[in-house]
């Protein structure tokens, strides 16, 4: 996927998440993803009185701006975020997620 029309993938994927599952959109170099998380968790707006990653990755705002101070040729995923009803983050691939779910987004 290039980087260009992860959003508007992103957005055509959301009738396919299962439970409370969501999507952010990301660096793929983990060296980046570490940092990338610690920005958008500093600047999403605070719900309630913690700030959790879950409600930073979910705001697709903060997700923009993060984005927009990357190096400009990195290449971006879209990520799955499973809810394990914890505050674990665990996430994986649109590809794998909809392999394991056994989803038809991908295929043509």
């Amino acid at each position: 996927m290039n980087n260009e029309n992860l959003f508007e993938i992103e957005e055509k994927f959301q009738p396919f998440l299962l439970n409370n599952d969501y999507t952010f959109i990301g660096p793929v170099d983990t060296l980046y993803l570490t940092e990338f998380y610690k920005y958008v968790n500093k600047i999403a707006p605070k719900i309630a009185i913690s700030r959790l990653i879950h409600h930073s990755l979910s705001n697709k705002s903060a997700i923009k701006k993060a984005i927009s101070i990357l190096p400009q040729n990195i290449e971006l995923r879209i990520y799955v975020v499973i809810s394990n009803g914890k505050r674990d983050l665990i996430h994986t691939s649109i590809e794998d997620y909809c392999r394991r779910n056994n989803l038809n987004f991908l295929k043509k």
